[in-house]
């Protein structure tokens, strides 16, 4: 009975010490202009403008300067300047990860030792195996690499106005 009971208990602390980690480990959006600023001072960085005029548009910003008033930003060899009250957010972009880079790999390289196995074959069978298993080990590997290749991260929001409520996609 005692330990049905311990198991239990143990494993509703893991679920809740697990939830509350996630919970944690999110960012709030910074709250101010200064804190966003804060954050991205002395860094040139690509992120999104929101502005209250273009709610639903991101306007792509390699950001030059940040101060207390405005945000400089060039894009295409033009320099734009946005103003902290025309601004309703800024974003910082995710991270995507070309995952069929790897798989294409694997599969070309899966392909190359199964050719090499029917050489082989006629040849030399023990060799003729060896090169049949690194076949079948490359082609499983393509999904497992895609897989494992995973380092995508979200957009996150960096700044949000007070009043205003983000219509623009986060990805």
């Amino acid at each position: 009975m005692i330990p049905s009971t311990l198991r239990r208990l143990v494993s509703v602390l893991a679920f809740a010490f697990v939830f509350a980690g996630a919970a944690l480990s999110q960012r709030p959006p910074t709250s101010t202009w200064e804190g966003a600023g804060a954050e991205l001072f002395g860094t040139k960085r690509t992120l999104y403008v929101v502005t209250i005029a273009h709610p639903k548009r991101r306007h792509t910003c390699l950001m030059q300067a940040i101060s207390a008033t405005d945000v400089v930003c060039t894009h295409h060899g033009h320099t734009t300047t946005y103003r902290a009250d025309d601004v309703a957010a800024l974003i910082l972009p995710g991270t995507h990860t070309g995952w069929y880079f790897y798989a294409i790999g694997f599969l070309a390289a899966s392909g190359a030792a199964t050719w090499g196995t029917v050489v082989l074959s006629s040849v030399c069978a023990p060799c003729a195996v060896a090169t049949g298993i690194v076949a079948f080990f490359l082609f499983w590997m393509a999904p497992a690499s895609a897989m494992m290749t995973d380092g995508d991260t979200s957009d996150r929001l960096l700044y949000l106005a007070s009043g205003q409520t983000l219509k623009a996609k986060l990805s």
